[in-house]
């Protein structure tokens, strides 16, 4: 799990304790929070009378107006768990209460939602340190609040069996004690959390990390303060005092000197190299401009991204001095215009008519200044029109996303990818399936042939049916059946005998779920001939009996995982959900079709958990979903050398797994056989 505490933005203009709290609360748990994409799961609150969430939300803005020396009580909190883990609405209401007692704020008010609207689930906290009774503001650990929230999340991680991070700060020992996993004297300096949500979001290295990276080696291998404003000028930085301290340039983004190492700051430096000296000018004349560079050196087409991206926000800063020149050019129009107005209506004499002449003048300068303010205000309103239609340009992940699925996850999981092998040249491979096929789009019909082919097509999809025309060739029912996957997961297939049977084949292969119920004692004979045509079932042969057993069906396979699983985790506390997580990727390995994986989650582990209150459909599509991502293509990478034990344990007659003792690894969650 990994924890992160929202700041206010120091950019947008300032809003009420009212506003900030309704906005919060409402996107947080609100009616509306779910919206389309129904993100939010579960919604709770702590220490709030009312059980409505407009009455909550109005109970929380009544106690934070009463900070007076806080412009906003209300802290926005995140914890969020690893891709591939689901908590329960009851581990989300146990995590919040950890996290709020941990922090010392168990009294205190907070409005909770646990969101899934992206890979990994995460849970917002709308936490208010204002006590409700004292009405006294409270300051957790003196401001350095979060590392009180790696100790809460160190402690959630322990208690549900979540996995834990492999860099958390801090480990739960066998006793319960809280401990740091190393001291701070050990911890690697890295950018800061800002930094990195740059990087994510852009691809390409802050400011922060090139000062750690490129700045802080040239600063500590310099000799004299000359030495080190050549070194960095050849790089693009340059150092300069500010105030007590100093800033480092990384072009033209200031780091703090201290932020690349605690020996690069002002006070060590002038230890090391005496009183500062500035640089000279033409050695700040000569320091180059750092062009961006990407985090990741192999990133797909991201010199054309950041082009585009510094095309976008080249082109709206220009767009805006074009509409600030426009309004300043209609305000000395309007000025122009309204002396042009003074000097036709006051030309002549107006001798003798003093009271009518100061009628007059009175009247033009009101309507005057009611031009004046209605154009004001019309050009205001015309600039937050424009502030809001400024259109973010998509992220680096988005932006991949667009080209390709297989892009933006390759992106997205980088630093847990596997090892892999690249050859010197491209040798295309010879497409046996669909990949073979082309498709013809007529009305709402999609026609596919095979490719260099004329005449009929090999099959049509008509929308909810695929008609198949050339039922004889098995390289069209192959690709027919592919498309079928992917669109549907189950599906029932028609025809003559012949046809049915190449079907039968074709799935026991190739893993299609195929839902015909008088199809399926077939499926399971041809798989099971076929395990026995590849040797898989040699060595135990001698002790099998004459007549095969009929293959189990999915949720038996899934229980036998189960059971081995947590035989291999004796005495420790793993989150369900984290089992299913490896058994979906252990199937996956064996052979067994996406649907068949979902069915297998959703047939017996309701029943195996009834007190796991779920949505098991869409628990067991996740869960699916991550074994044949890229966070599954890594577990399987672990998994490979057991495969053959996997299979094994599948197969029929061969190593029985004992059942779950009562009481075992997950007792404490009220789970049971």
């Amino acid at each position: 799990m990994i924890v992160k505490r929202i700041p206010t933005s120091k950019l947008a203009s300032a809003k009420s304790k009212a506003h900030n709290v309704r906005a919060l609360a409402d996107y947080i748990a609100g009616p509306k929070a779910g919206g389309a994409g129904e993100k939010v799961e579960h919604r709770g609150a702590l220490n709030l009378l009312n059980l409505d969430h407009e009455g909550q939300v109005r109970e929380m803005i009544d106690l934070a107006e009463l900070a007076k020396r806080s412009p906003q009580p209300v802290q926005h909190w995140i914890l969020s768990w690893r891709e591939g883990e689901q908590p329960t609405s009851a581990q989300a209401d146990q995590a919040a209460g950890m996290f709020m007692d941990e922090m010392g704020l168990a009294e205190h008010q907070a409005i909770y939602g646990l969101h899934r609207d992206t890979e990994n689930w995460h849970l917002h906290l709308a936490v208010n340190r204002l006590h409700p009774e004292t009405e006294k503001l409270a300051t957790v650990n003196n401001g350095f609040d979060h590392e009180v929230a790696h100790r809460a999340i160190a402690r959630v991680e322990h208690a549900q069996g979540w996995q834990r991070e492999e860099r958390g700060l801090f480990r739960v020992q066998e006793d319960g004690r809280v401990e740091r996993a190393r001291p701070r004297d050990e911890r690697e300096r890295k950018p800061s959390g800002r930094a990195r949500d740059f990087e994510e979001r852009v691809g390409a290295r802050s400011a922060e990390r090139v000062a750690i990276e490129d700045g802080a080696p040239a600063i500590r291998a310099a000799r004299s303060w000359r030495e080190m404003h050549e070194a960095l000028a050849e790089k693009g930085m340059r150092f300069e005092r500010k105030g007590s301290g100093a800033i480092l340039w990384v072009g033209d983004q200031p780091v703090k000197a201290s932020g690349a190492g605690r020996d690069c700051s002002m006070s060590a430096l002038q230890k090391r190299l005496g009183e500062f000296e500035p640089a000279k000018d033409a050695a700040r004349a000569k320091t180059p401009a750092r062009a961006p560079e990407p985090i990741m050196p192999s990133a797909h087409g991201w010199r054309q991204y950041i082009e585009a991206r510094s095309r976008h926000y080249g082109e709206r800063v220009a767009k805006r001095e074009q509409n600030a020149e426009q309004q300043r050019e209609e305000r000395r129009g309007m000025a122009a215009r309204h002396r042009q107005e003074r000097t036709e209506i006051f030309r002549g004499s107006w001798k003798g008519c003093g009271a009518l002449l100061n009628a007059t003048r009175s009247v033009l300068a009101a309507r005057q200044a009611q031009e004046r303010a209605e154009e004001r205000d019309r050009q205001k309103l015309e600039r937050g029109e424009r502030h809001r239609d400024r259109g973010r340009f998509p992220s680096y992940e988005e932006w991949l996303r667009k080209r390709g699925h297989e892009l933006a996850q390759e992106w997205r999981h980088r630093e847990r990818r596997p090892a892999g092998i690249e050859g010197p040249t491209f040798e295309r491979p010879t497409p046996q399936d669909i990949r073979a096929f082309a498709a013809l789009v007529q009305g709402w019909h999609v026609h596919y042939r095979r490719v260099g082919e004329r005449g009929s097509p090999a099959f049509t999809d008509r929308g909810k049916e695929i008609d198949i025309y050339d039922s004889n060739r098995r390289e069209s029912v192959l690709a027919a059946l592919q498309l079928s996957a992917q669109k549907w997961g189950a599906f029932t297939v028609r025809g003559n005998e012949r046809f049915q049977k190449m079907c039968v084949e074709l799935a026991a292969e190739h893993g299609f779920n195929i839902a015909n119920p008088e199809l399926q004692k077939a499926i399971a004979a041809e798989r099971e001939r076929i395990r026995m045509t590849r040797g898989e079932g040699a060595p135990d042969r001698e002790h099998r009996s004459a007549e095969i057993r009929e293959a189990r069906t999915p949720a038996e396979v899934y229980r036998r995982h189960f059971a081995d699983v947590t035989r291999q985790h004796p005495g420790q506390h793993v989150h369900p959900s984290r089992v299913d997580a490896e058994i979906a990727v252990r199937m996956r390995l064996t052979g067994h079709h996406r649907g068949e994986i979902v069915r297998a989650i959703k047939d017996a582990a309701p029943v195996d958990r009834p007190d796991e209150k779920r949505d098991w459909d869409a628990y067991a599509r996740r869960t699916a979903a991550f074994a044949f991502g890229v966070p599954g293509d890594r577990l399987a990478e672990q998994l490979r050398p057991q495969h053959e034990r996997f299979r094994g344990l599948e197969g029929p007659g061969r190593d029985e797994p004992e059942l779950l003792p009562p009481g075992g690894p997950f007792s404490r969650f009220g789970l049971r056989r």
